[in-house]
């Protein structure tokens, strides 16, 4: 296959189209010159199923899937295949990362036939779209006992032409099962702080003790469930018993530092690959989605709040850094994915040989690279090198009697040369569709990097702006915005729940009512639309929307958020942001169905834990109004309301201030008091910061923000539990004392 020019792989241009040349999908786009006569799901290839009495081939994938690619290559492209194919079955195409909804329900059908996952999922389907036989991948021809392809082809044909009341039958028990409705089997249980200690018990059962993570390989960063135990071991006001706090953070940074040494970390250009193939965290598989990185970059921010330590920061800035440079629109949203594979071979673009580093690096550059990342002649993968980071900073500087800050900059240096020439070789392909649900992931963690860490809000600004503009048309929120601009596919659960939860931070980071307008607009949307009252849960499918087999509530947290627990998540959160206590209980009543199953299976409900852990462990609304009026430098608790709430005298001379010291006058801004709050984790609480405007019912402020004004034209800081506050406060040492637990 060639090349286009944003990278992606392209067909021989020379071979008759099929249907799917007029998709916009990059992963469809890539079979659109195959001999199968490939279908888009939809109305077309259904209704000839159904008409013809075929049975239906559905084939479902993603435009970065290595083992897809691999598959295309040996039979969709072959020949022979085809023709099996194209005489036997009605053949559709479908790319999961625009209809998560189809892919769920034959996901969980490939699950119930063979006890496993993964993509390819190949699925053959009676005329009505039930499965009856599934897999993933499958050999080109038949070898170790396993059948080949064409092989399973053929004998499905045959079996439907001989057989159809016996496969029908089949199909009957399997469409029931998938119509089974897991909240009829599940007791609400109120939440308490023993649903969470068992929780956490299933990550200490799991973890690795050399390499960290929890599991063996392959091995997945796991970004939601080490969000859970930076919350577990930090309680507010107290630690957990029996020193599970220091436990829980050990496992998580431990696992983080153990990633960002290894393979999975692009060690060259920054961001992280999918998952690691092995337990070292060395060898990845090479696709990078923007939702691993967009999770990773929020508990990296907290792992860097909480340690201070230079490795977390870096890591976000290179991963940022990246994101920018090589997946960002022009208009500031976050394209999909890329490509594990180039010419073929999966790797190809991240790996080097040891004596490309000797060209491309001068003597010392070369010697220096070699010995921190792990490179040797004959290198660690397939006769190449997979860099990591084999000798830490401080080890090598202590070999080598050198400074390590003169020895990151030289291996800065280094890294840069090195992608420079990376950046030379045929680019791995992009799928550069938009999805909202990943973009509302990388929204909050670009919102919560600026909140936690003091950067610059502009990508988070630019993010939600093109995220209110683009998606939304007609009350209706849209999942894809293609390469041409079009939305297309309405929205499923999780883009309308992670979308509002990313709106609501931006309103945190800036105080823009627009932000929070659209967050509960996204949340009332939502509810209509997904939340089945009858039962106290979500489905993922829109009510008025397709009609599938099956009806899935994606309970689970996996590579992604569950729609669920996105929902549960944003609801209960956006509940106390924006004042409203319904949605808070609506929340709580969603969650309680779930809090055995998550403490029994801590590793598919990481997001969820979280929520639990903000429940039961409650954090303040700290709203900060921004002054215009210049104030006393001076630290003075007399600038303060008293402990009888009265209003401190104001409009003092810029020469004294109101105690009569001699003082600078300057305008205190609210960074002076979130440089105080950033001093110690506080991941349950709600930090505002407002704009300096009067803040009135008049100008679209709910309740709980009209009066949390800047009293006098003084920057005031306001803590408030429930939106119970106390006395509002002017200076940053009075906002520390406030703060004190």
């Amino acid at each position: 296959m060639s090349k286009d020019n944003t990278g992606k792989p392209t067909p021989d241009r020379k071979a008759k189209p099929n249907r799917l040349i007029h998709e916009s999908s990059p992963y469809l786009q890539q079979h659109a010159r195959n001999p199968v006569d490939w279908y888009p799901w939809g109305d077309e290839a259904l209704e000839r199923a159904r008409r013809e009495n075929r049975m239906i081939f559905l084939s479902i994938g993603y435009s970065s899937c290595h083992w897809c690619h691999v598959m295309e290559r040996e039979s969709f492209e072959d020949a022979h295949t085809a023709r099996l194919l194209n005489k036997h079955f009605v053949n559709i195409k479908v790319d999961r990362e625009e209809r998560p909804d189809v892919d769920a329900v034959y996901m969980e059908a490939l699950q119930m036939m063979t006890g496993q996952g993964g993509w390819p999922l190949n699925i053959w389907l009676t005329p009505d779209q039930v499965p009856v036989f599934a897999g993933t991948y499958f050999p080109p021809g038949d070898m170790h006992g396993r059948p080949g392809f064409p092989s399973v082809v053929t004998r499905l044909a045959q079996v439907w032409q001989e057989q159809p009341d016996r496969v029908r039958k089949q199909a009957q028990e399997m469409h029931k099962a998938l119509a089974s409705d897991i909240y009829d089997h599940l007791e609400p249980a109120r939440i308490t702080v023993e649903h969470l200690q068992r929780a956490f018990g299933g990550y200490i059962r799991n973890f690795d003790e050399v390499d960290g993570g929890f599991s063996g390989a392959p091995k997945f960063p796991t970004a939601m469930g080490i969000g859970f135990l930076l919350r577990y071991g930090h309680q507010p006001g107290s630690e957990p018993a029996h020193g599970s706090g220091s436990k829980a953070h050990h496992m998580a940074l431990f696992s983080l530092d153990k990633m960002i040494s290894g393979g999975i970390y692009d060690q060259v250009g920054g961001g992280f690959h999918r998952y690691s193939t092995d337990s070292e965290w060395l060898v990845p598989h090479f696709e990078k989605m923007l939702y691993d990185n967009a999770l990773l970059l929020t508990v990296l921010a907290e792992a860097a709040q909480i340690t201070g330590r230079d490795l977390y920061l870096r890591t976000v800035d290179e991963t940022i850094t990246f994101l920018n440079r090589e997946m960002r629109h022009p208009d500031g949203a976050y394209y999909s994915a890329l490509d594990a594979d180039t010419e073929g071979e999966e790797g190809r673009f991240y790996t080097f040989t040891r004596d490309e580093l000797e060209n491309v690096l001068d003597k010392d550059a070369y010697t220096l690279v070699c010995e921190h990342y792990g490179v040797t002649p004959g290198g660690n993968w397939e006769g190449v090198s997979v860099l990591h980071r084999a000798v830490a900073l401080d080890d090598l500087a202590r070999r080598r009697n050198a400074d390590p800050r003169r020895l990151q900059q030289q291996l800065d240096d280094a890294r840069s040369q090195l992608l420079a020439y990376r950046n030379k070789r045929e680019r791995p392909g992009l799928d550069d569709k938009i999805i909202t649900s990943w973009n509302a992931l990388m929204l909050i963690a670009l919102c919560r990097c600026s909140r936690l860490l003091d950067r610059d809000p502009g990508d988070a600004i630019r993010l939600g702006t093109f995220l209110a503009e683009k998606t939304l048309r007609d009350g209706t929120l849209y999942r894809i915005i293609d390469r041409h601009g079009k939305v297309k596919q309405p929205g499923f659960l999780d883009d309308y729940a992670l979308l509002a939860d990313g709106f609501s931070h931006l309103f945190e980071l800036t105080g823009g009512m627009r932000w929070l307008s659209l967050s509960t607009s996204l949340i009332q949307s939502m509810l209509d639309r997904f939340h089945d009252e009858q039962k106290a849960a979500f489905r993922y499918h829109p009510a008025d929307g397709e009609q599938l087999i099956a009806q899935t509530r994606d309970l689970f947290d996996n590579a992604q958020p569950g729609g669920s627990t996105s929902a549960i998540t944003a609801l209960y959160r956006i509940g106390l942001l924006a004042g409203r206590p319904e949605w808070t209980r609506l929340a709580v009543s969603a969650m309680e169905p779930l809090a055995e199953t998550a403490a029994a299976h801590s590793n598919a409900f990481g997001y969820l834990l979280q929520t639990m852990h903000r429940h039961l462990y409650p954090g303040r609304e700290i709203v900060i109004a921004n002054g215009t009026v210049r104030q006393s430098a001076e630290t003075d608790n007399s600038a303060d309301p008293d402990a009888s709430g009265q209003s401190a005298a104001s409009g003092q001379s810029a020469a004294s201030g109101p105690s009569g010291k001699s003082s600078a006058a300057m305008h205190i801004p609210p960074d002076a008091f979130l440089a105080i709050w950033r001093e110690r984790y506080d991941p349950n609480s709600l930090v505002i910061t407002l704009p300096p405007a009067t803040h009135s019912p008049d100008t679209g402020y709910p309740e709980p923000y009209a009066d949390k004004t800047a009293k006098d034209g003084l920057t005031t800081a306001y803590i408030c539990e429930s939106f119970q506050c106390r006395a509002p406060v002017h200076t940053p040492e009075s906002f520390r004392k406030e703060l004190a637990p």
